[in-house]
Formats: structure tokens, sequence, C-alpha cells
């Protein structure tokens, strides 16, 4: 599947219920700038969410893992010791690949 496309209104609060596997501060390629934003990332379940801030409430967006493709990436020269990878979702026609530092 892969970045929630939809209305511009946030998506809802993840489900406090579903346990938090992994957190943490990764740098996300913004769609139509091409430019990188760091962004607080909790992935719960098969949805990675992330927020502005690590204290934010409510997600600024939400990336359904389910049927995606995760491909690591060659090293940014720019970034030595940080980690590059891209999530291609299922259905590459309704949203594009997104990249990720960390």
């Amino acid at each position: 599947m892969g970045e929630q496309i939809g209305p511009p209104s946030r998506p809802s609060s993840p489900n406090p219920q579903e346990r938090v596997l992994k957190c943490g501060w990764l740098k996300k390629q913004r769609s139509i700038m091409k430019n990188w934003q760091q962004r607080w990332f909790v992935l719960r379940g098969d949805q990675l969410f992330y927020y502005k801030d690590e204290e934010e409430t409510k997600p600024q967006g939400l990336i359904l893992l389910q049927g995606s493709q995760v491909n690591e990436l060659p090293p940014n020269p720019d970034e030595p010791g940080k980690h590059l990878f891209e999530i291609t979702p299922d259905s590459f026609c309704t949203s594009p690949v997104t990249k990720y530092s960390f």
C-alpha cells in the first residue's frame, strides 16, 4: 500500500492498544520539493506513523506497510554513517516511492 493520500486533514491517532514496536527520528524525503524533513516515527503493527516531534499526539501522516517493499539504498556520501531506505507501495500507481534516512 504506501503513504496515505487523501484529504488535507491529519490521519486519526493510532490505536493506543496497538503496541509500539519501534520509534525514533528519521528524515523523510518530501514528495514534491524533494527536500528532507526530520520526523518522529512510530511503528505499530504494519502502520508507520510520523509526527512533527515526540510531543505530538496527532500524526502528520501514516504509511501502510502491508504489501509494501522496503529496499536499502546506497548511503549518502554527505552523511557518513547514516542508512538510507525506500518504501515502495504494493500499488505504485496510487502512491509515490518514499525515501527515508536514519
